[in-house]
């Protein structure tokens, strides 16, 4: 999950969707109310590390790319700006650093959001979402990042908190018990704020903090750090991001499909860039990327930021007004909306 997947409107991914096999239950009952065994909880948070913590790579103009630097056909756009920018993985703001100001601090909160699983004849397959605050990502290929997650494996959903921190992979937090037997796991509902701070280390490295706070349930919160050196964490950039996990696999590059939630909301959205605090909304020192997430063709959206239909419509790529670029609110919140999986 290093970085966002882009597209040029004209290009179109050359590999076919694989719906990936991973689901689990917060409450710990599936469909027959039957709660699933150990075996198969540690069946469905493998599968979630696994999904999560892969990285698929650019492969250059026109495929896999991220925006900005990294990607010669990416929208170059003004200090404080406000530029729409279609992935095929991610939706919501990206802040891009301008000059020599790097991202110091990122902060986020957020809703929890209710997940469906996908109805009959697909509820054994995969669908997937996470929401996430962090550093990095948009223009490189490390990240920094931390949030909550919702997974379906086999119709029941599966409540995570989580962190990133390159070069290793994802790492599941929470209770034991929701660990292990998936129960006492993150709600519907619970709010949630997270942050990624980064201080000198010295000796050419920084030192990073990643804290995510469950307001709701506060067994479910967790704080740790990490470092990275500072020529290979570069900190160009904050994010607040809606995603559906992209994966390199020996057959090509693969996306889970997105987990039907209805609306995600963000309330706030905070960045520190050369010393100064700001919200997203209020962002001076680089391009702000409103994110819109289609399909693997291009043709329609996934999931759009502060759409002015309701959740599930079919929106089109083609038409203008279905999915028109907008600001974050001056405390940098918004609302996601989802309009189909795949």
């Amino acid at each position: 999950m290093k970085h966002v997947l882009t597209r040029s409107a004209a290009a179109l991914l050359a590999a076919p969707l694989l719906i990936v096999m991973v689901q689990d239950s917060s409450t710990g009952v599936t469909a027959s109310s039957t709660a699933p065994s150990p075996a198969v909880v540690a069946q469905a948070r493998a599968n979630f590390i696994k999904t999560l913590s892969s990285h698929a790579p650019a492969t250059g103009i026109g495929g896999w790319v991220s925006p900005g630097a990294s990607a010669s056909n990416a929208p170059q756009a003004a200090n404080g700006t406000v530029t729409g920018l279609q992935s095929v993985n991610w939706s919501g703001y990206g802040d891009s650093e301008s000059g020599s100001n790097t991202v110091t601090y990122a902060s986020g909160s957020w809703t929890i959001p209710t997940v469906q699983c996908l109805p009959a004849p697909y509820q054994n397959q995969d669908a997937f979402l996470a929401d996430w605050v962090g550093i990095d990502g948009l223009t490189n290929s490390t990240v920094e990042q931390l949030g909550t997650a919702t997974q379906c494996f086999e119709g029941v959903e599966y409540y995570y908190v989580w962190y990133e921190m390159f070069p290793a992979g994802t790492v599941e937090e929470g209770t034991t018990a929701c660990i292990n037997d998936n129960v006492n796991c993150p709600q519907p509902g619970d709010q949630v704020s997270a942050s990624v701070s980064v201080t000198s280390a010295g000796r050419g490295n920084n030192s990073y903090t990643l804290t995510l706070t469950d307001h709701t349930r506060p067994q479910e919160s967790f704080s740790v750090s990490a470092s990275c050196a500072a020529d290979v964490c570069l900190d160009q950039s904050a994010e607040w991001i809606v995603e559906r996990p992209a994966l390199e696999l020996s057959l090509g590059f693969q996306i889970v499909p997105l987990g039907d939630y209805g609306r995600s909301t963000f309330s706030s959205a905070d960045v520190v860039s050369g010393g100064r605090l700001s919200s997203s909304g209020a962002f001076r020192d680089g391009p702000v990327y409103d994110l819109s997430m289609t399909d693997d063709t291009g043709s329609y959206y996934l999931d759009c930021v502060d759409q002015p239909a309701p959740p599930g419509t079919l929106l089109s790529t083609t038409d203008a007004s279905a999915c028109p670029t907008a600001a974050p609110s001056p405390s940098g919140g918004f609302e996601a909306s989802w309009d189909s999986s795949w």
